[in-house]
């Protein structure tokens, strides 16, 4: 029965014909975009968490910071634990503002939007992640310092500073590591897609190949009119 349909459809006139060609690709397009929305949808929990967790862990740090700078007289401990959440607070504060930023344009992809537009805003969101993930990991050097104070200047140990030292080294390594090579240009690199894997920008890059898939279907579908 299709077969004797899309028989009938081409043998009629050339205006019947378009009629079903723009009908097809609309349909075409409304899947393609929910499948897209669907794979957008599974980040929407994760973003949550992210906020949520983000704002407890920033209250807490804030707390703290807050306590010590009112309570504790000034020492070299203190600018360490001061100067070292204080600048994860910064850190984190602006993930959570990329995670919220993230949210929003996840909820605001429609079918209402045109083909275009939805590209556009995948595009965002793919470089929003990695821009979050290349901020975030700046803050792990300052986890290895917030507890220096000045005993342990005073009372040198040569085993705590030669542990100390490697252990910040690294940290700080791979902090400069990760936002250098965790750009767009490098996406084709197989250790840069790999780590990028765990936060949701393999199911954006999949939600853009649905988009890329309409524009191939168009080309094919004028191909076939003209």
């Amino acid at each position: 029965m299709e077969d004797e349909y899309l028989l009938k459809i081409w043998n009629s006139n050339d205006h019947e014909a378009d009629d079903f060609l723009v009908l097809d690709v609309n349909s075409f397009e409304s899947e393609q975009l929910n499948k897209a929305k669907l794979k957008l949808r599974s980040l929407l929990l994760p973003k949550i968490i992210g906020i949520v967790l983000g704002l407890g862990w920033m209250s807490f740090m804030a707390l703290l910071i807050y306590y010590c700078l009112i309570a504790s007289p000034t020492s070299a401990g203190k600018v360490f634990f001061v100067t070292s959440l204080g600048l994860i607070l910064l850190d984190t504060g602006f993930i959570v503002f990329l995670y919220v930023r993230d949210f929003i344009t996840i909820v605001q992809i429609d079918n209402r939007e045109t083909v275009t537009v939805t590209q556009q805003k995948l595009a965002e969101l793919q470089l929003s992640i990695i821009k979050s993930v290349r901020i975030s990991w700046l803050q792990l050097p300052f986890y290895t310092t917030w507890y220096l104070n000045s005993d342990m200047f005073v009372n040198w140990n040569i085993s705590f500073w030669t542990v100390q030292i490697i252990v910040t080294g690294l940290t700080f390594w791979f902090a400069v590591w990760a936002f250098r090579n965790i750009n767009y240009k490098n996406l084709e690199k197989k250790r840069v897609r790999n780590f990028m894997q765990g936060y949701g920008f393999n199911s954006v890059t999949q939600a853009m190949d649905f988009m890329k898939e309409i524009d191939d279907f168009k080309n094919v579908s004028e191909g076939n009119q003209s």
